[in-house]
């Protein structure tokens, strides 16, 4: 039996769950999965080639249900999304198709005739057969670290203004998710509007908020803080985060999210697929050395195919082992930058609250984030950003 032919179902009912057993038999593999563990279902999905997913749909909870099925074919659009009810309910089968499912079955129907529906929608899919590793966006950087010690949080907010500077005609958006009472990341700017606050209704994401409630740090480009959303998010929420991420995905030209450590193994399996640019910033230590290649060895698979995972050696000096040769033998990536020190300007720039971009242009900690941000522009392709603009903005 291929990965295709698994039928992963969000099912929780006891009733429905027998029946599917009964009437989805060979060839096809039924692997249940409950309703409040939306990661689970995405982790399954990274880990087959399945396109077929069973989202049980009710009234008495409909609006979870719902969210359930947004963020799958959010998160994941190569998946076709089938909804199982107990009864027929013509209001309940529409707002499913509303929110991406593509068939909905009943419960206690013909055995044969649910595994005939199920091969016709596995033979649409076949044509989309790759699908499953390529982002329709592609336009997300994740910045995580290798170990806690590593400042993840000053090195997104300056690729962040690197990326404003150099294309000003993109619109940008930066988020740290691990924030700290003072501020967004360590910049003199202030926003009472957090991830948590999105977190709460996703669905009111739009134009009119972003223009409202997060002021533009520098034209064209914005900041927003995780508030107090720590934590591997759960059920529900974790739903809302794959639908929210994503709107913003389809809103911004680029996204750069500092995810640190805590939050890292998450959030990389999460949305992986959707980055450019998955960056794993450690120190020239040995420890750091060993934790990147076990995180480095654990993420390759949880990217898209268009997306590039390098190291960022923070701290760096070339005349004291291991080098960055030796550092991407042992990891097993490359290494995409090394980033001085410089203790003297990156002290200023933090208690200053300014970008190190702006107060020491020529520095040294600047000049090398310069070259990380040419090895990211190599990769990119430039001429998306004024596409995705032209898209939004409506020029």
């Amino acid at each position: 039996m291929s990965d295709n032919d698994i039928v992963l179902s969000v099912i929780d009912d006891p009733g429905i769950k027998s029946w599917l057993e009964r009437a989805v038999d060979d060839p096809f593999r039924v692997e249940f999965v409950s309703r409040s563990d939306v990661t689970r279902v995405l982790r399954l999905l990274e880990a087959t080639t399945a396109h077929l997913v069973l989202v049980e749909v009710s009234e008495s909870d409909l609006d979870q249900s719902l969210a359930i099925i947004t963020a799958l074919t959010s998160a994941r659009p190569w998946v076709t999304v089938i909804t199982v009810c107990g009864y027929a309910n013509q209001e309940l089968l529409l707002q499913s198709m509303r929110a991406g499912a593509r068939d909905c079955f009943l419960a206690g129907n013909d055995a044969a005739e649910i595994r005939d529906r199920l091969r016709r929608h596995q033979l649409v899919r076949t044509g989309h057969y790759g699908d499953e590793a390529r982002s329709s966006v592609n336009n997300l950087t994740l910045v995580a670290g290798a170990d806690a010690t590593v400042d993840t949080r000053f090195l997104t907010q300056n690729l962040a203004i690197g990326m404003n500077r150099r294309h000003p005609q993109w619109r940008c958006l930066a988020i740290d998710t691990q924030p700290r009472e003072r501020g967004v990341f360590y910049l003199e700017a202030g926003n009472e509007f957090t991830l948590e606050n999105l977190l709460a209704s996703p669905e009111t994401l739009d134009e009119t908020l972003i223009e409202t409630a997060l002021e533009e740090y520098r034209p064209g480009l914005r900041l927003l803080s995780g508030g107090g959303a720590v934590g591997e998010p759960v059920g529900d929420r974790s739903a809302d985060l794959f639908i929210a991420l994503n709107r913003l995905m389809q809103m911004f030209d680029h996204v750069v999210v500092n995810v640190g450590v805590m939050q890292s193994r998450y959030w990389v399996r999460a949305l992986g697929v959707h980055a450019r640019h998955l960056l794993v910033g450690m120190q020239p230590l040995v420890d750091h050395v060993h934790a990147a290649r076990t995180l480095v060895h654990d993420w390759r698979s949880h990217l898209g195919k268009g997306s590039e995972l390098g190291l960022v050696v923070d701290g760096y000096d070339s005349a004291v082992p291991p080098g960055k040769d030796e550092i991407s033998e042992t990891v097993r990536a490359p290494v995409f930058a090394t980033l001085p020190m410089d203790w003297r300007h990156r002290l200023m720039a933090v208690n200053s609250g300014r970008p190190i971009l702006e107060q020491a242009p020529r520095c040294a900690y600047s000049r090398h984030l310069g070259g990380l941000l040419n090895i990211m522009d190599g990769d990119a392709d430039t001429s998306r950003g004024q596409g995705l603009l032209t898209r939004v903005l409506g020029r």
